[in-house]
C-alpha cells in the first residue's frame, strides 16, 4: 500500500517532531459526531466520523496500474490535499487498493496514527468495492479501536501517538478497499506558519497519484519540486494559490543508491511558509528562552554555585556543568503534548532527572548562563545534515539539538546526550553538515564540518603468540582503541549494560571481528590521557593454516585492505549524482605473529610495501616485515574525501578490487616439524579417540555377559 512522507523525515536521535507514517484507511457517515464510547470503550481520545471538507475534490478510482500484475496489493490511487489555515494545516488523505493475492489480505484492516494532543482524527469512509458494490466497514465507527501503541519505547523515545485501528470481516481477494481520512493539525508552537513535505514512496506503483496544495492570499508560501515524476501546476483562483501535482499509472523512482543525503529526497513536493532560516531560529528561540529560565528557588542555581566555587575558570566550569548533565539525567525522548518542538524546563528536566535533548540542552543553557557563560542551541540533523543546507526553510528539518559555547573567543559545541566528554580541549566539530542557531535576531544556517583527524578514530592491536605451533591453540591479546567522536558513540554502546552483558557484547564484538579467537578475559576503560575508549581482550586463537601443494600458509588478520566498491544503480534518478563515503575516518590494524621455531624456515608471501592513493578518495599504506620469528603488519586506511564522482567510481572500483585482493601471507617450511607442545597434542587426541573406540567394545562384552 501506499505510504505517504509527512511534512519531515522520520527522526533519528531526538526528534524535532514525531512524524507520522500515512497508511490507507477510511470510511463515511452521516453528520460529525464523535464516535460512541461504551461503559468498556477506552477513555483515550477517539476520531471523529464525517463526510469530507468542502474545499477536498473527490477524485474517481482510476484504472490499475499495469506493471501490478501479481502483487500482493495493488495500489490505485494515492491522493493527499493540504489546505493551510492561519492556525495549521488540514490534510486529507484519499487511498484505495486491491487485494491482489492471499498475501495481501491483512493489508485490509484499517490502521491510523495521529497526536491527539495537536490533531483531530476524522476518518471519512471506509469500504470495500466488491463486483462494482460498495460494502460499508466503519458505520458509525463504535467498532473501532483506539490504542497508543508507543512503538520506540525500547529507544527511550513516547510520543503519545494514538492508533485508530478496525479489523474487518471476510474480506477477498480481488476486493478494492477504499479509505479516507483529515488530520486537522494546530501546533501552538509553529504560531500559525506552515510548512509541509510529502510524496509517493519511492518505487510504489500506482494507478494515480496526486497533490493538490491550497493557501490563500494572507498565507504566502514558497515550493519546491524535488526531482521525480511530480511536476506541479500552479493556478491563481479568487481565495489564493492552488497548487496540482500528479502521476498516473507508473512507478515512483528511487534515489541515487549511495548518493549524498542531498539527493535522497526525490518524487515530492515541499512547501513553506518561512521566507529564510533566519525565521525558522526566531520561532524556536523564546520557546528556549522560556524553558532555560530557571525559578527563583530553582534547585540548579545551587549546583551552579557549587560548580563556580570549584573553580574560577570558565573552561572547567563549562565542563563540569556538561558532565552533571551527561552524567546525572538520563537520555529519554519526550514527544508528548508539546508537538516535539517545545523543550521541558531545565528545572523540570533537572528534578526527573531525564530528558531527551531539548530538556538537556535548556538544562546545560541555564547552568552555563548562571555561571556566566554564552550558551545558545543549535539544531542539527544527525544524519541527513548535507540535505538540509538544500531545504526550503523549515522547523522539521533537524532531528537534534546541541549546545553552542563561547569561551574566549573559541567555540565548542557541546551535546547533553552524550557520555564521557570531559574535556573540552578534545571535543570536535560534528560533522552535521549544516546547523541553525537559534536566537532572538534569527540566525541562518552555519556550516558545520568536522576537522581532519590527526590519529585514527579507530585502531585495532593484534598479538598472537604461535610459538608452540602451528596447531596449538595461540594465546591472544588485542586492543581496540576509539577516538573523539567515536570513542563517545562507542562508550554509550556498551553504557548501562551489567556486568555480564557488556562481557556478552564484548566477546560478540571479538568474535564477529575475528572468526578464529575465542575471547576470555574481555574489558573496557577509558584512557585518562587522551579521552579514547578502549576495548581489550585475552583470549585464544585456533590458527587457520591452510595445506596447499606439500605446504601450509596462514592469511595474516587484517592484510587485506580495499573492498569491493558497490556502484550498482537501478532507474532512480540523478544516476549521475557522487557516490557518499564517510569522512573524515581514518583506521588502522597492528598485528604481531610469534612464529614456532624462531621462524626458522618461514618466509613471507605479498608482504611489498604498500603505500597507494585511489580515486583521490582513499590512501592505503600498508608495511609488512619478519624478524627474529616475529612477523609484523601495520596498515591503515585513511579517506580523503567524502565523495567520489560518479565518472570516476568504475575506474575507482577496479583499482579498489586489485588491492582487496592483496592479501599477505606467512608460508611455513616445507619441511616443517612439529613442536613439542603439537607432539603432546596429537598423542592427546590419539589417546581420546582409541578409547571413544573401546567404549562400545566394552559395552558389547557387558552386553553379552
Amino acid at each position: 500500500m501506499l505510504k505517504f512522507a509527512k511534512q519531515a523525515l522520520l527522526a533519528a536521535l531526538c526528534p524535532a517532531l514525531v512524524a507520522a507514517t500515512l497508511p490507507p484507511t477510511v470510511p463515511a457517515g452521516p453528520a460529525p459526531a464523535t464516535v460512541p464510547s461504551g461503559p468498556a470503550a477506552s477513555a483515550l481520545p477517539r476520531p471523529l466520523v464525517a463526510p469530507p471538507p468542502g474545499w477536498v475534490d473527490v477524485i474517481p478510482l482510476p484504472k490499475p496500474p499495469s506493471d501490478a500484475d501479481g502483487a500482493a496489493t495493488i495500489d490505485l490511487l494515492g491522493d493527499v490535499q493540504v489546505k493551510f489555515t492561519d492556525k495549521g494545516e488540514i490534510t486529507y488523505y484519499g487511498t484505495a487498493w486491491i487485494i491482489g493475492t492471499a498475501h495481501g489480505l491483512d493489508s485490509g484492516s484499517l490502521k491510523v496514527d495521529w497526536d491527539p494532543s495537536l490533531e483531530t482524527l476524522t476518518i471519512h469512509h471506509y469500504r470495500v468495492l466488491r463486483d462494482g458494490q460498495p460494502i460499508d466497514l466503519l458505520g458509525d465507527g463504535s467498532q473501532l479501536k483506539v490504542i497508543q501503541r508507543e512503538t520506540r519505547m525500547e529507544s527511550a523515545m513516547l510520543d503519545g501517538r494514538l492508533t485508530a485501528t478496525l479489523q474487518p470481516e471476510d474480506l477477498r481477494v480481488g476486493d478494492v478497499v477504499e479509505l479516507a481520512y483529515s488530520i486537522e493539525r494546530h501546533d501552538p508552537a509553529m504560531q500559525g506558519f506552515s510548512e509541509y513535505l510529502t510524496g509517493p514512496a519511492d518505487g510504489a506503483t500506482f494507478g494515480r497519484f496526486r497533490v493538490r496544495m491550497l493557501w490563500d492570499k494572507t498565507k504566502p508560501m514558497q515550493w519546491r519540486a524535488y526531482p521525480g515524476i511530480l511536476q506541479p501546476k500552479i493556478r491563481k483562483t479568487q481565495q489564493g494559490t492552488e497548487l496540482v501535482a500528479e502521476a498516473w499509472n507508473t512507478t515512483a523512482p528511487r534515489a541515487p543508491e549511495g548518493a549524498p543525503q542531498r539527493f535522497s529526497i526525490v518524487n515530492a513536493i515541499e512547501v513553506t511558509q518561512f521566507k529564510d532560516w533566519q525565521g525558522v531560529s526566531r520561532l524556536f528561540a523564546p520557546l528556549y528562552a522560556r524553558a532555560a529560565t530557571l525559578a527563583p528557588n530553582s534547585p540548579l542555581k545551587a549546583e551552579a554555585a557549587r560548580i563556580a566555587a570549584a573553580t574560577p575558570d570558565p573552561v572547567k566550569r563549562t565542563e563540569l556543568a556538561l558532565a552533571l548533565v551527561q552524567d546525572q539525567v538520563r537520555y529519554l525522548f519526550l514527544g508528548m503534548n508539546a508537538g516535539g518542538f517545545v523543550p521541558a524546563s531545565a528545572d523540570q528536566t533537572w528534578a526527573r532527572r531525564f530528558g531527551d535533548c531539548k530538556g538537556k540542552t535548556v538544562l546545560l543553557i541555564a547552568l552555563l548562563t548562571e555561571l556566566g557563560i554564552e550558551a545558545r542551541p543549535v539544531l542539527v540533523h544527525t544524519e541527513q545534515g548535507d540535505l538540509v543546507g538544500t531545504r526550503l526553510p523549515s522547523m522539521e528539518a533537524f532531528d537534534h539539538v546541541i549546545v553552542e559555547a563561547k569561551i574566549g573567543g573559541k567555540t565548542y559545541y557541546l551535546d547533553g546526550t552524550r557520555l564521557g566528554d570531559d574535556r573540552l580541549d578534545r571535543l570536535e566539530v560534528p560533522n552535521y553538515g549544516y546547523g541553525l542557531p537559534i536566537s532572538a535576531k534569527g540566525d541562518g544556517l552555519v556550516a558545520m564540518a568536522a576537522p581532519a583527524l590527526e590519529r585514527p578514530a579507530s585502531s585495532v592491536t593484534l598479538s598472537i603468540d604461535a610459538s608452540k605451533g602451528l596447531d596449538v591453540p595461540a594465546p591472544v591479546t588485542a586492543e581496540m582503541r576509539f577516538t573523539g567522536a567515536f570513542a563517545s558513540d562507542v562508550r554509550q554502546r556498551f553504557a548501562g549494560f551489567s556486568q555480564a552483558e557488556r562481557s556478552r557484547e564484548l566477546r560478540k564484538l571479538w568474535r564477529e571481528g575475528f572468526a578464529a579467537i575465542t575471547p576470555g578475559k574481555v574489558a573496557t576503560h577509558t584512557d585518562p590521557e587522551t579521552g579514547d575508549f578502549v576495548l581489550t581482550m585475552q583470549g585464544t586463537a585456533q590458527m587457520e593454516w591452510m595445506a596447499d601443494l606439500g605446504t601450509r600458509w596462514y592469511e595474516v588478520d587484517r592484510s587485506r585492505l580495499g573492498w569491493r566498491l558497490d556502484i550498482a544503480r537501478e532507474g532512480g534518478v540523478s544516476a549521475d549524482a557522487p557516490f557518499a563515503f564517510r569522512y573524515p575516518d581514518w583506521w588502522s590494524s597492528k598485528v604481531s605473529i610469534v612464529l614456532p621455531h624462531g621462524g626458522k624456515g618461514f618466509r613471507l608471501q605479498g608482504a611489498e610495501p604498500l603505500d597507494r592513493t585511489v580515486g583521490d578518495l582513499y590512501r592505503f599504506r600498508r608495511t609488512v616485515s619478519l624478524k627474529d620469528g616475529v612477523v609484523t603488519m601495520e596498515a591503515e586506511t585513511r579517506a580523503l574525501a567524502p565523495e567520489l564522482p560518479a565518472a570516476r567510481a568504475q575506474r575507482t572500483r577496479s583499482e579498489m578490487v586489485e588491492i582487496a585482493s592483496a592479501g599477505v601471507f606467512i608460508r611455513a617450511p616445507n619441511n616443517y616439524t612439529p613442536t613439542e607442545a603439537e607432539l603432546e597434542q596429537t598423542r592427546k587426541a590419539d589417546a581420546a579417540e582409541q578409547a571413544a573406540k573401546a567404549k562400545p567394545r566394552e559395552k558389547a562384552r557387558s552386553a553379552g555377559r
